[in-house]
């Protein structure tokens, strides 16, 4: 009996998954051997036999334009494969480096490795292709220093703030750097590593509650308390 879904596919509620003997975790109901999805997910074919539903709530979707922070998995004849923290695996070709062919194209790694994080943006993204990134624009490229924060991607929004308030105040008031990635990836870059420390920890803080009402009152509190006892 067939899988309904391909690898990364988006399901609503009620889309049958799967029929027959397979092994289906996430949010979903089964009727007899018939899988369906509770929630509007993404669907991650991780073996022959075993799905995954992933919430879209919870996870990352790109988005054309996104600024994104991620990391290489491998590596292409002509591309890099990277890790965008969502489940789907973004591709970046040579061509979205260099305008023109180079000699350094006859060994990409010597460019980027495996395990190397990257500043990049969405390119192209329509759920029928794993996303397109690209690195023509300034402040983009490989990762060299900072502190990497993850953060559940859905309240990387209160990370920003309204207008850019909330990550503005925090650079200012804690005298940092910091990159934030829409798929919840931030890098906090610091002249010494108790300023990354402490930057990390007011974001981590600042992302716990399922709500804040007021992000920005919320990040000047968390800040005062780290200012006022000198770190965390």
């Amino acid at each position: 009996m067939p899988i309904h879904v391909s690898n990364g596919q988006i399901v609503i509620p009620g889309d049958l998954i799967a029929e027959g003997n397979y092994e289906v975790s996430g949010p979903c109901f089964s009727r007899g051997k018939k899988f369906y999805s509770k929630v509007l997910s993404v669907a991650v074919i991780e073996k022959s036999k075993k799905i995954r539903l992933i919430p879209v709530k919870r996870c990352y979707i790109p988005s054309e334009g996104d600024l994104v922070i991620g990391k290489v998995i491998d590596v292409g004849p002509t591309y890099w494969l990277v890790d965008i923290n969502s489940p789907y695996t973004a591709i970046l070709q040579v061509s979205e480096i260099f305008p023109r062919p180079t000699s350094h194209q006859k060994d990409l790694s010597s460019i980027f490795k495996v395990g190397d994080l990257l500043a990049a943006k969405v390119l192209l993204f329509d759920f029928t292709h794993d996303p397109l990134l690209t690195m023509k624009e300034s402040r983009l490229g490989r990762i060299e220093k900072g502190l990497l924060v993850e953060v559940p991607p859905p309240r990387v929004s209160r990370v920003i703030g309204k207008k850019g308030q909330v990550v503005n105040y925090l650079r200012e008031a804690l005298n940092v750097e910091i990159t934030v990635g829409r798929n919840g990836r931030i890098i906090v870059i610091g002249k010494e590593a108790d300023l990354e420390a402490s930057a990390a920890y007011v974001i981590k803080r600042l992302c716990e509650e399922h709500y804040v009402a007021d992000p920005l009152e919320e990040v000047k509190k968390l800040a005062s308390l780290v200012l006022g006892s000198g770190g965390v």
